[in-house]
């Protein structure tokens, strides 16, 4: 049995998709330019510890691409156009998150010079500017022995889409480097055979290239995109063993994470102390999932809505799209009354909806929430007494229109 490894998006602190609130680091230009390791291994192990206390597993960072324009738009999060000072900051940081406990994934490999047109430009490096300027720094991490999580670019190298090549993830990280640990792609990134347009599905070239993971899949028990994995096996495109060697890759990993150790009984608390305690933080503690396979109904009525309450849910949304959020709920009130209601989603204020009085009598405020991803956590906040909630539903927005007609809607 093998636990699920939490990642999160960084580098500068962790940005929690729940709500739930992190501290900000200074970002990696500012990191840079200190030229202090001693500073950056104690910032990042402090923000390793407060990845423990929140269940984090793994820091989507830190980026370390090479600077390449005054005005490039990821600037921001790469140390500098100096391969070693790029690679001396990044063990830094990686050391930091290692002596508490947690990891660091080092990312664009490689060659992502650009923040304009990075899913489809082409970075045409020749072998030497390659390995002594863009790979440089992600080999001094590597061979320090602290990189064990790498993530591939959206672009290509030299007409080769970077999550799907073979040299670069293979014969150059794994080879030549040691690197024995994971290699993931960007979210939803290309991937391409030589000569071939890249698609999000071919997923049989980037196994046999070695890069373990394809960020992300939004259903693990099923082939939800159509790639082509078990296809490209039948067919002898691609073999058992080579599914065999990214499984081993990534139980390796996991087995050397806090998320396995938690799973044991042995990971030790983290406790952030003095911490302003935040609604989003409290009400995540519990939060349990609710599916919507088209739409669902979740009862407010388990505890009262007076003000100042705070009710939590979160929904595995099945079908992407647009969905209308109903907010039914009653009030002994006068029409006067203003009894406002707010929703957040993953810690900002998505809608308003304010009811008046309704004489006793269901009343239904209707919303919309354009649902992109899978999974969603939201805190429904009521400001003041008098109003009495009901239900929130959400369902999707064919079946609503087919049902009573886009006219009938609030």
């Amino acid at each position: 049995k093998l636990p699920a490894v939490c990642c999160d998006d960084g580098p500068s602190g962790m940005r929690l998709d729940s709500g739930a609130k992190a501290f900000s680091l200074p970002n990696g230009l500012v990191l840079g330019s200190s030229f202090n390791k001693e500073l950056n291994e104690k910032l990042f192990g402090f923000l390793g510890l407060e990845m423990r206390s929140k269940k984090v597993d793994v820091l989507l960072g830190p980026g370390m691409n090479i600077h390449r324009h005054p005005i490039n738009g990821r600037n921001f999060e790469y140390f500098s156009e100096d391969p070693f000072l790029t690679g001396s900051i990044a063990i830094a940081q990686l050391t930091g998150l290692k002596r508490s406990g947690v990891s660091g994934t080092v990312k664009h490999f490689c060659g992502n010079n650009q923040e304009y047109h990075r899913h489809s430009v082409d970075s045409v490096i020749s072998q030497r500017a390659l390995r002594e300027i863009y790979l440089k720094g992600f080999e001094m991490a590597v061979r320090a022995g602290v990189a064990d999580s790498v993530m591939t670019t959206y672009g290509k190298v030299n007409g080769l889409w970077t999550a799907g090549n073979y040299d670069l993830n293979t014969t150059i990280l794994r080879r030549e480097w040691g690197f024995d640990g994971i290699v993931m792609t960007d979210w939803w990134a290309n991937i391409n055979e030589r000569g071939q347009e890249p698609t999000h599905t071919n997923f049989s070239t980037m196994v046999r290239a070695q890069n373990d993971l394809y960020m992300v899949c939004p259903n693990g028990a099923a082939n939800a995109t159509g790639d082509n994995t078990l296809s490209s096996l039948e067919e002898g495109i691609l073999s058992r063993g080579e599914l065999q060697r990214c499984a081993m890759n990534i139980c390796r990993f996991v087995m050397q994470s806090s998320a396995f150790r938690r799973m044991l009984g042995e990971e030790v608390e983290v406790e952030i102390i003095h911490q302003p305690v935040d609604p989003d933080e409290e009400a995540m503690k519990n939060v349990e999932y609710h599916v919507v396979d088209g739409s669902a109904v979740i009862d407010l009525t388990y505890k009262d809505s007076v003000g100042d309450t705070n009710y939590v849910f979160a929904l595995d949304i099945r079908q992407k799209g647009i969905y209308d959020v109903i907010l039914t709920g009653a009030s002994d009130l006068s029409e006067l009354a203003q009894l406002p209601c707010t929703l957040y989603y993953t810690g900002f204020p998505l809608h308003s909806f304010t009811f008046q009085g309704t004489g006793g009598k269901e009343a239904q405020i209707v919303r919309e929430f354009e649902a992109l991803e899978r999974f969603h956590v939201f805190r429904l906040y009521v400001k003041s007494n008098g109003l009495s909630l009901k239900s929130i539903e959400f369902r999707n927005n064919r079946e609503t229109q087919s049902e009573h007609g886009k006219d009938n809607k609030e």
